[in-house]
């Protein structure tokens, strides 16, 4: 701007001031980090802001999406770094600046949420601020000025809504889901489900125009099938993702999209670090959980989340990392149980059935083999009744009363001894919970090399977030039944594998 400010110069002061304003305005239209800057000012004026180049990266994928460059954009950011403002408050406002025709859908769990970015947006817009520079371009129209909805005198709207709404008759040119799923709703398969089907369905219905519409999803990571998860395992050509973890987890370069900065981060060092000092990094990490969704963008862990990787223990292989064998499998067990959680369907292409031999020696369980598959319940009592034969003598088969258990249950209790019915107390989280500190004791021990070994160890240490919990269930079930039955008498009974 300085060549435009010395020409300005010898004009006379009126002049002047309207000449500059109108190139400021013009030069805030067109620069989207130039505008947030200027805007904060207005929505805090007590609170000064501590910018970041990540903002400045941003600023650029939305001004992308202003252009239709890009039309899939997921934004996964740590909480309290510019989330809403930047994207739900500020850039709608921004683009009315020079298409106030643009038509906004905004959209998040819950209806107040939403309505909260919408009123903030509004202030701005209604702002002195604001008006003095861009009130030439367009008015909000006086009988459509309401908290979830207004719209301007130049045919544009914006529309506040909730996830799960019909949003009938409302489209959009671009929508914005901002925080679709709350941390509660992400753990809970239907809330989860609901709110992924609304996407792929309702929201993009209200598109007004298919091949050019715009969606931008902003949130940060709480399972493994959050709407994130959702989109990029349907369409993962489609979207573009923008990962922001907390704490780098290796050495980063970030080339900005329009301007071509490149800015290089190191593995560990944390994004904002005056907002977030040492100490309070330590305290966010101390909750595994929250930490690894929220702050990192990841919905487990690197390392897990309640069973880390690090408290597996192997049996039957060798260790990579040292080169030394693993635990010696016993020849002999106090006793041997097979653990099943089943599926809700009664069909061989519905949910996955999670049968588990477990090995007993002491306070040590052995994981001797695991089915994971989608089995009807004919089939899950045929592969229960050929797992108890290879694994014979088993003296327990632990069948949850729920889904198809009942139905097995009564099947297998004709012919069978020993078939348990489990009446699971409290919820899955609750009852990894319980099991977790025999994984950190180092009770548990899996076979190194088989098959099932890694899908078994990734699904139960990225519990809760995971994209199934069968596994998890099978083997929380089992931990919860032994802790209740210890082994009063002590009995060697050798075992055939």
């Amino acid at each position: 701007m300085g060549t435009e400010l010395n020409t300005f110069g010898a004009l006379p002061p009126l002049e002047r001031a309207s000449a500059l304003r109108l190139l400021l305005a013009h030069h805030l239209g067109e620069d989207f980090a130039a505008f947030v800057k200027k805007a904060w000012r207005v929505l805090q004026p007590q609170r000064p802001l501590i910018w970041s180049w990540h903002y400045d990266y941003l600023c650029e994928i939305l001004t992308l999406v202003k252009r239709r460059q890009l039309l899939r954009v997921i934004i996964n950011i740590p909480p309290r770094t510019l989330k809403s403002t930047l994207v739900t408050i500020l850039f709608p406002a921004w683009v009315w600046i020079t298409e106030p025709e643009h038509n906004f859908l905004t959209a998040s769990y819950s209806l107040d949420l939403s309505s909260e970015h919408s009123v903030v947006r509004r202030s701005l817009l209604q702002s002195a601020w604001y008006q003095r520079l861009f009130g030439d371009r367009f008015q909000l129209a006086g009988d459509r000025n309401q908290v979830a909805q207004y719209a301007n005198n130049r045919r544009g709207q914006m529309v506040a809504s909730s996830v799960g709404a019909t949003v009938m008759g409302r489209g959009c040119d671009t929508a914005i889901l901002d925080d679709p799923v709350s941390a509660d709703q992400a753990l809970s398969d239907t809330e989860r489900s609901s709110t992924n089907n609304w996407i792929d369905g309702t929201l993009r219905r209200r598109l007004n125009e298919p091949a050019t519409g715009a969606i931008v999803l902003v949130m940060q990571r709480l399972h493994q099938l959050d709407p994130t998860g959702f989109v990029l395992e349907h369409e993962p050509a489609l979207w573009t993702p923008v990962r922001f973890p907390l704490e780098a987890e290796e050495d980063e370069m970030w080339t900005f999209p329009i301007s071509g900065r490149v800015v290089y981060r190191k593995k560990g060092e944390i994004l904002m670090p005056e907002r977030f000092p040492p100490e309070t990094v330590e305290q966010l990490r101390s909750r595994r959980l929250v930490y690894a969704g929220q702050y990192q963008q990841r919905p487990a862990a690197v390392e897990g989340n309640l069973i880390k990787r690090s408290e597996t223990r192997y049996y039957g292989g060798i260790d990579p990392r040292t080169s030394l064998a693993d635990e010696k499998l016993p020849d002999s067990f106090d006793r041997t149980i097979i653990s099943v959680d089943c599926s809700f369907k009664d069909t061989a292409t519905s949910d996955f059935v999670a049968i588990g031999v477990i090995g007993i020696l002491g306070r040590k369980r052995y994981l001797l083999n695991v089915v994971n598959q989608r089995l009807d319940a004919a089939a899950t009592e045929a592969e229960i009744r050929r797992q108890r034969e290879v694994h014979r003598p088993v003296s327990a088969v632990l069948v949850e009363n729920k889904a198809n258990g009942p139905a097995i249950i009564q099947r297998l209790k004709v012919n069978l001894p020993g078939v348990v019915e489990i009446d699971p107390q409290g919820g899955k989280i609750a009852r990894m919970f319980a099991a977790a500190p025999e994984w950190q004791a180092g009770d548990w021990y899996v076979l190194r090399n088989a098959a099932w070994t890694e899908p078994f160890i990734e699904q139960i240490t990225m519990f809760p977030a995971a994209r199934n919990d069968d596994m998890c269930d099978m083997m929380s079930q089992a931990a919860a039944w032994l802790l209740r039955t210890p082994v009063h008498a002590v009995r060697w009974i050798p075992v055939r594998l």
